[in-house]
């Protein structure tokens, strides 16, 4: 089934789709009055557990109203059509980090720290923002960083809040239920005990990040869910200097705690984490 060509909410007609996930589809749409153009975000036909992705998407767009002004997405409007949960955001031109990063991978080149800084800087920003307000993203990877294209105000958005949890929330993931990306997640997330969860989570997954930028892969490279979860839950904590023999012996100091095991030993923040990394690089 396809929305294209539909006229919804009376005011935006959808042009074609520019993404397509498990859950949702995203279409590029035109204003019926302004012509501005936006990305609208519909759940797929048939999937289950709706009444629980409709609630994730309400949470959404909630979240993303709190951080207006920041780099994270910007909402514009969230309305029924039809009985589908539509949620308007900002259009966005340019490529996700993951796919940004695999195009310089291939060609064997590594993320340099001006970049970094250009890159993580306001998504740093965005989440301690988040955090003191209350929100925790909970699904931190490159895929949920976007790098806009030349021409584009800003450098980057930081996207999909749809797993997003705030104190102003009601918990609604299933105890034993583990939800994120394996190669960002941290160790405390695989226990599938939502409510030990808060936001150094964001501070481990952020960490990730920031060594496959810099390492040109994930902290832990195995294959196949057991495996990782080994790694990350017991394993040693790897080296970036061994894989930038260019950068500081020190950034291996800054992996052990950006990566703990014991959430107690990591950062406790965001920017303790991100301010000892420029400390370290610069």
């Amino acid at each position: 089934m396809t929305w294209v060509g539909r006229l919804i909410g009376g005011r935006y007609r959808l042009m074609e789709v520019v993404g397509k996930g498990g859950h949702c589809t995203i279409y590029r749409g035109v204003g019926r009055s302004s012509e501005a153009e936006v990305a609208v975000k519909l759940l797929n036909p048939g999937i289950p557990h709706r009444e629980e992705l409709e609630e994730r998407l309400t949470r959404e767009h909630e979240a993303l109203i709190a951080l207006r002004g920041t780099s994270a997405l910007e909402p514009l409007d969230l309305f029924r059509e039809d009985e589908q949960l539509c949620l308007v955001t900002e259009l966005l031109r340019g490529q996700d980090l993951d796919d940004y990063l695999r195009d310089i991978e291939l060609q064997g080149l590594r993320v340099d720290a001006p970049t970094l800084f250009e890159f993580v800087g306001p998504i740093v920003d965005t989440l301690e923002i988040a955090h003191a307000r209350g929100i925790v993203h909970r699904d931190l990877k490159p895929a949920n960083v976007f790098v806009l294209g030349r021409g584009s105000a800003g450098g980057v958005r930081l996207l999909d809040f749809g797993l997003s949890w705030s104190e102003s929330f009601e918990r609604i993931t299933r105890d034993g239920f583990v939800l994120g990306s394996p190669n960002y997640m941290a160790p405390e997330v695989w226990d599938g005990n939502p409510r030990s969860l808060d936001s150094r989570i964001d501070v481990y997954s952020l960490g990730a990040i920031v060594f496959r930028m810099l390492g040109g892969r994930v902290p832990f490279p195995v294959e196949g869910l057991r495996e990782k979860l080994e790694a990350v839950t017991t394993g040693m904590r790897p080296s970036l200097h061994s894989l930038r023999p260019d950068l500081p012996r020190a950034v291996d100091d800054w992996v052990e705690r950006a990566l703990a095991i014991d959430k107690n030993t990591r950062f406790g923040g965001v920017r303790p984490l991100w301010d000892a990394l420029v400390a370290t690089l610069r």
